[in-house]
C-alpha cells in the first residue's frame, strides 16, 4: 500500500510558485511567437488582391475615399511601408498610371506617395473657394436633410484645421436649410449636428405621413365623384341610396 505524501506548508507554497512561473513562461513564449508571426506576415502582404483602384479623377471626395480604402487595406493585410510603396502602382490605371510613372522617383516613403496623390489630384482649396461652394446652394424642397448636411460638412472639413467649432458651423449652415425645417426648428433649439438631424428626420417623417394621408383622402374624394347612380345618372351616390328612386317608389306605393 502506497504511503501518503506529506508536505509542509513551505514545500506546498514552493510547488505552487514553480507551477505559476512555468505557466507564465509558457504564455510569454506563445505571445512572442504570435508577435513574431504577425511581424513576419506584415512583411509579406501586398496590394495584389486589392480591389480599390484610381484612374486620376480630380475630385476631392473620390481621392479621399481611395486613400482611406488603401490605408485600411494596408493595415488589415499587414503590408509594410516598403512593400506598399513598391506595390501602389498596381492600384493605378489610365491617367493615374501615366502620372505615377513620372513622379514615382519623388516618393521615397509610403507617406510621400500619399502626399503626392493629394497634391496632384486633390490640392487643398483656398478658404474663400470653400466658402463660395458652401454658400452657393440652399437646401431644395426635395433634398433630404441627411444628404444636405453631409455634403455641407464635407466642404467645411476642407478648411484649415480648427477654423470653426461646431456651434459656428451650425450658424453657417442653419440659414441654408429649407424653410420647412426652419419653421419647426429654431437655431437655439439645437446645439449639435446630431440634434439637428434628429429633429429634421422627425419633420420629414411627419411630412411624409401628411402627404400619404392627403393622397388617400384625395383618392377617396375622387372615387366618390366618379360614382354614378344607375337610376338617376347623377354622380356621388349609388342605386341603393338614390333618393329619387326612393321618392318614386314611395309615390308609386301611394298611388296603389
Amino acid at each position: 500500500m502506497a504511503q501518503p505524501i506529506v508536505m509542509t506548508n513551505e514545500q506546498l507554497h514552493a510547488l505552487i510558485e514553480a507551477v505559476r512561473v512555468s505557466a507564465a513562461s509558457a504564455a510569454g513564449n506563445a505571445a512572442a511567437a504570435g508577435e513574431a508571426g504577425a511581424q513576419g506576415a506584415k512583411g509579406k502582404g501586398s496590394f495584389s488582391a486589392c480591389t480599390h483602384s484610381f484612374g486620376g479623377t480630380r475630385d476631392h471626395d473620390v481621392v479621399e475615399e481611395f486613400i482611406t480604402n488603401i490605408k485600411i487595406y494596408k493595415e488589415l493585410e499587414y503590408i509594410s511601408d516598403e512593400n506598399a510603396l513598391k506595390g501602389i502602382s498596381l492600384l493605378f490605371y489610365g491617367l493615374a498610371s501615366t502620372w505615377w510613372q513620372g513622379v514615382r522617383k519623388e516618393a521615397h516613403t509610403w507617406n510621400d506617395a500619399i502626399a503626392l496623390i493629394r497634391e496632384h489630384f486633390s490640392p487643398t482649396k483656398p478658404a474663400y473657394q470653400v466658402y463660395m461652394e458652401f454658400f452657393q446652394n440652399k437646401q431644395e424642397d426635395n433634398d433630404p436633410i441627411d444628404t444636405f448636411v453631409v455634403h455641407k460638412r464635407a466642404l467645411l472639413a476642407q478648411l484649415p484645421s480648427d477654423r470653426h467649432d461646431e456651434e459656428t458651423e451650425l450658424d453657417l449652415l442653419y440659414g441654408l436649410l429649407n424653410i420647412k425645417y426652419r419653421k419647426h426648428i429654431s437655431r437655439q433649439a439645437v446645439q449639435s449636428f446630431k440634434e439637428l438631424l434628429e429633429q429634421g428626420r422627425i419633420i420629414e417623417h411627419n411630412n411624409q405621413e401628411n402627404e400619404e394621408q392627403a393622397a388617400t383622402a384625395k383618392n377617396a374624394r375622387g372615387s366618390r365623384r366618379t360614382t354614378r347612380c344607375t337610376y338617376c345618372s347623377f354622380r356621388g351616390h349609388t342605386f341603393d341610396n338614390c333618393r329619387k328612386r326612393q321618392k318614386d317608389r314611395q309615390e308609386d306605393n301611394n298611388e296603389e
